[in-house]
């Protein structure tokens, strides 16, 4: 005898949430690479902070061109959901007319 019903699993898919946590994570790891990176090269050629902050540029540069292109085609993506979800009755009707009764 069950006192309580079973319960169906639910899946859940990454939330935006953890998505961001990840891509900050991200910037600021590489970041941190290459201002060590251009700490190593500036103190072995003498030349501070010259390859520091360049390296440090570029690397956040890098990551925000990344960020602009998943961002824009997670925009495409959505965009395309919103317009089959808009068009769907007509797409339901068309298909009903098509079909022989």
């Amino acid at each position: 005898m069950k006192l309580l019903p079973t319960r169906k699993p639910v899946v859940r898919g990454a939330s935006s949430s953890d998505d961001s946590l990840g891509r900050g994570a991200e910037v600021s790891v590489s970041v941190g690479i290459f201002l060590v990176i251009g700490l190593v090269v500036d103190n072995s050629l003498g030349t501070r902070p010259i390859f520091t902050i360049a390296l440090s540029l570029f690397s956040l540069l890098g990551s925000f061109v990344r960020m602009w292109y998943v961002y824009d085609g997670n925009m495409q993506v959505q965009e395309v959901k919103r317009r089959d979800a808009a068009t769907s009755h007509i797409k339901k009707q068309n298909s009903q007319l098509k079909s022989p009764k």
